[in-house]
């Protein structure tokens, strides 16, 4: 295996970094605020920060998570990097947009992750869709949790992911499937696409 401790990120802008140095034959595979991820085995994948201070509180996220199937397994810690598992599979993002359409049985699964999540003493209780992955097995994982336990209130709704799927034209259908599996959750949530639309 080739020294993916070689790659080297920096922080470029507000949202997002930049791969400034690879010399290895590793893939990109995504980035965002906080660093970028490279395949570096069939089943594992390293996300490389671009502020080492950001590893320590993913870290104890990942750590505070250990064992349950919605969260990667974590294999390795450095000073820049985690070493994770490897998720095969769209996330929701991707795989609703192309589907044009949210199952029931899919809904069921994305609130029984939430449930999962607040089993979980997650403060927030909620993922955006590109974080949220679809296995090979119909399993859902969620990745990137250095916010997961550090927001001071706890949001009553799933607001990141019904903005999304609201975007998608989805929002209505989610909402019809949560009416019959979640009735609590329908009456605590019906009101955010009138809210978004408000908004607007």
């Amino acid at each position: 295996m080739e020294d993916f401790k070689s790659i080297r990120v920096i922080r470029e802008g507000e949202n997002q970094v930049e791969v400034v140095h690879n010399p290895t034959v590793y893939p990109l595979i995504g980035k965002g605020k906080q660093g970028a991820v490279f395949k570096i085995a069939p089943d594992k994948c390293v996300k490389i920060f671009a502020d080492p201070n950001k590893v320590i509180k993913e870290k104890e996220a990942y750590k505070a998570t250990e064992g349950s199937s919605i969260v990667p397994k974590l294999y390795e810690v450095g000073e820049n990097y985690l070493v994770l598992e490897y998720i095969e599979g769209p996330n929701l993002q991707e795989y609703l947009a192309s589907e044009g359409t949210l199952t029931e049985d899919l809904t069921k699964k994305i609130l029984d992750l939430l449930q999962e999540m607040k089993r979980l003493k997650f403060i927030r209780v909620d993922a955006r869709l590109k974080h949220i992955y679809l296995t090979k097995e119909g399993v859902l994982k969620v990745i990137d949790h250095a916010n997961s336990f550090k927001l001071k209130e706890r949001p009553k709704r799933p607001e990141l992911l019904m903005t999304r799927l609201n975007r998608l034209g989805l929002l209505p259908e989610f909402l019809e499937h949560v009416k019959h599996i979640e009735p609590e959750s329908y009456e605590e949530w019906k009101d955010f696409i009138r809210e978004l639309n408000q908004s607007e």
